[in-house]
């Protein structure tokens, strides 16, 4: 595995998620979407290296990424993915308030 090129995707990831709490999205569970779609990429990211660790194959950046960045930003998304859920259940309490 690529370290720089895995840095760069999860960077990636960060700075759309910091982007999307100034765009609401096209629908109303976009931004649900998309934290989902991130979040299972970086558990497959996190589960790859696993492995590797398990085969004796990764070597200590591997390791040291996967628990002090990868980790740590699978709980924050989490968070953000509970957060959007809440929001989405807000707005449709909301529409049903208006009727």
């Amino acid at each position: 595995m690529n370290l720089q090129a895995l840095i760069e995707e999860v960077m990636g990831y960060i700075a759309d998620v910091g982007v999307m709490f100034n765009h609401e999205g096209d629908r109303l569970y976009s931004n649900y979407q998309k934290i989902t779609a991130y979040t299972l990429r970086l558990s497959e990211i996190h589960n790859q290296i696993a492995i590797l660790e398990l085969n004796d194959e990764a070597d200590n950046h591997l390791k040291k990424f996967r628990t002090s960045v990868l980790d740590p930003t699978i709980e924050r998304f989490d968070k953000i993915a509970s957060f959007e859920s809440r929001k989405i259940t807000a707005k449709r309490i909301e529409l049903d308030m208006e009727r």
